[in-house]
């Protein structure tokens, strides 16, 4: 079973449309091996789109990101709510039909609320100088740990509306 087999492509793209309207963050779902299944992005910053040019800084900081976010989703069944290495808030909701563990939707790219981004580790994996890093921050938006629930706890009533509505 893919995550196809719940509702067309277009309808997920339509999805993170949401949610990105919603909440503001760069929303994806992902599929079991951890690609986005839209390759739409919606960024909310304009670190993230750096970090994700960047095979090295792709590498070290969203890759394990997600592939650990995604994973301790899977096995705990429950939304994970956390940071990348970079400093950014990070949402993964899992989702499965029956046992079926099909990927996970979520977001990232925020601030959590007192939090503050991994400057020397953008830099070392990005090549960003200083002052860049600064410029692609220094507007970044802010999310509280009330609203990151909020969000999982959204993202959970679609995706249990979407498998109903599925039939599967």
């Amino acid at each position: 079973m893919e995550l196809t087999d719940l509702m067309p492509l277009n309808a997920w793209e339509g999805f993170e449309k949401e949610l990105y309207d919603h909440f503001h963050i760069n929303c994806t779902v992902y599929n079991t091996a951890g690609v986005s299944i839209t390759g739409k992005p919606n960024w909310c910053n304009k670190l993230c789109p750096k970090i994700k040019a960047n095979k090295d800084s792709l590498a070290a900081i969203c890759a394990p990101g997600n592939q650990h976010f995604m994973a301790q989703a899977k096995q705990t069944h429950q939304a994970v709510i956390g940071e990348c290495d970079a400093g950014l808030l990070k949402i993964a909701v899992p989702i499965f039909v029956g046992d079926t563990f099909l990927g996970t939707a979520g977001g990232c790219g925020l601030l959590p609320e007192g939090g503050e981004v991994e400057d020397f580790l953008v830099q070392k994996t990005t090549g960003m100088r200083p002052e860049e890093i600064e410029a692609c921050t220094r507007e970044l938006d802010t999310m509280t740990p009330q609203q990151a629930q909020e969000m999982a706890a959204y993202i959970e009533q679609h995706l249990a509306d979407f498998i109903q509505k599925s039939g599967v």
